[in-house]
């Protein structure tokens, strides 16, 4: 059948170094500590569920340029500048320490350890917020997208803004031809034949002069390759709604 065919499945791990953009920030030195740095929005560009910013910053102790990619805020447009470092301002798109943010803020692309270059809310659309600052403890709590509260250093680094390209994912498909490249990047099969819709050759659903099952589609988890398709090892099966009214018998002594 089709689930012998595909052969033993290891961890799915999609490769895609030949093509990343690492959005990360720039090391960190001496002069983004104690100073400010500006830099000019150049051009944007879609990668890895985000949109990643090239922008040229004006080196100052060397007098020259160079470029770095970084992740987009939503409302950045070519040409704009913003500013990295401790001196910058609180504006949508710049990056500053996060003592230097004031509580209730939204923010993105935090780091964890100072220096790392930001691992949290680097998706597009998402946010982290400020919750408060521990000044005598120089930690800093945030909520993460998944509601998670962590604590963190309040030198770690930040942007001010949420990620662009939100709503992303709201956009249809509307037609196969769009779904088909979609998971072609994801390994996985498309379009997925329905499995009572094969042969008995096929599959153990197949056949019939009825597209159904023809027996439960519970299987033991004990049961040899070629009969393991269905609900393997079911628990339960079904549709279990746990908001259902239980009855109450009621004593017949309360009144």
């Amino acid at each position: 059948i089709i689930g012998q065919r595909k052969g033993k499945i290891g961890i799915y791990r999609r490769s895609f170094n030949n093509r990343r953009i690492l959005s990360k920030y720039r090391i960190l030195d001496k002069f983004e500590k104690n100073f400010k740095i500006k830099a000019s929005i150049v051009s944007f560009t879609s990668n890895n569920k985000r949109v990643i910013a090239k922008v040229k910053i004006n080196k100052p102790q060397f007098r020259n340029t160079y470029y770095e990619s970084i992740i987009a805020a939503n409302g950045l447009n070519t040409n704009m500048i913003i500013t990295i470092g401790a001196k910058a301002k609180c504006k949508i798109g710049n990056i500053l320490p996060l003592k230097n943010i004031p509580s209730g803020s939204q923010v993105f692309n935090v780091e964890n350890n100072l220096g790392d270059g930001g691992i949290y809310a680097k998706a597009s659309g998402t946010f982290a917020g400020i919750l408060n600052h521990k000044y005598d403890k120089h930690m800093s709590s945030i909520k993460l997208p998944s509601k998670m509260i962590k604590l963190i250093s309040s030198n770690c680094r930040a942007t001010v803004g949420i990620s662009a390209a939100g709503g992303r994912l709201d956009k249809p498909l509307l037609k196969a031809g769009t779904s088909l490249y979609k998971y072609k990047n994801k390994r996985k099969k498309f379009p997925r034949t329905r499995r009572v819709a094969m042969n008995p050759v096929d599959h153990p659903h197949g056949g019939g002069n009825h597209q159904h099952i023809g027996h439960p589609s519970t299987i033991s988890k004990r049961s040899p390759p070629g009969q393991k398709a269905g609900l393997i090892g079911a628990r339960r099966s079904g549709y279990n709604n746990k908001r259902t009214m239980r009855k109450i018998k009621i004593s017949p002594h309360v009144s």
